[in-house]
């Protein structure tokens, strides 16, 4: 066996790997369209199994992150929250002094501290209830018409695939291409082991 063997054997073995893996990863987003061919029908795994991928996600999303029971309780927590009381109160308290500076300085002066805080009482009651009860119905509302599962996989089908390729390749670039050269590795490594082989054979 010529030393030649010994080196065109791993370089076609590497040219072999590196290329099988670079399609590979290629078509993971490639072709977009089924291309039909004969006896065989080519497409990127992503985009044919970009509904079952948006379903799959779905659910994993409502299930093990955000459940529609958890807005529902992050609604009604919000709405009774000391923070958005306090907001409320504060609020109040402006629009009133603001419509008593704008009668003018003569009634202000027939309106008594004692009469303007029970005023802001009644309307910070009022408007705490009202807040309250607009956070139950919303809890019901969100109940009713709410769909976590639908969201995501709708938004999921629509994505995209170009801009979904960009994003997995900026994330995932190195490790890609790290698969890419090992395919060549391992394509050297076996032409090196079959060239072992031939010289065995020639050999024997």
């Amino acid at each position: 066996m010529t030393p030649t063997t010994w080196i065109l054997l791993p370089l076609v073995g590497a040219a072999i790997g590196y290329g099988t893996n670079w399609l590979a990863v290629k078509m993971l987003f490639r072709p977009r369209k089924p291309l039909r061919l004969p006896g065989l029908t080519l497409q990127g795994l992503v985009p044919r199994r970009q509904k079952d991928l948006a379903a799959s996600v779905a659910r994993t999303v409502e299930q093990e992150f955000i459940s529609k029971e958890d807005i529902q309780t992050l609604v009604t927590d919000l709405a009774a929250s000391d923070r958005v009381k306090e907001i409320l109160r504060e609020r109040v308290d402006h629009l009133i002094q603001e419509q008593l500076a704008s009668f003018g300085p003569l009634v202000r002066t027939f309106v008594s501290d004692d009469l303007i805080d029970s005023l802001k009482r009644k309307i910070e009651k009022e408007v705490v209830g009202f807040i309250g009860a607009m956070g139950d119905e919303l809890h019901r509302g969100l109940g009713e018409h709410l769909d976590i599962h639908a969201m995501v996989r709708e938004r999921i089908e629509g994505f995209d695939l170009d801009r979904l390729e960009e994003i997995v390749h900026s994330i995932a670039k190195r490790e890609l291409r790290h698969i890419e050269i090992l395919g060549g590795f391992l394509g050297a490594l076996i032409g090196l082991v079959q060239a072992g082989l031939l010289h065995l054979l020639a050999a024997a």
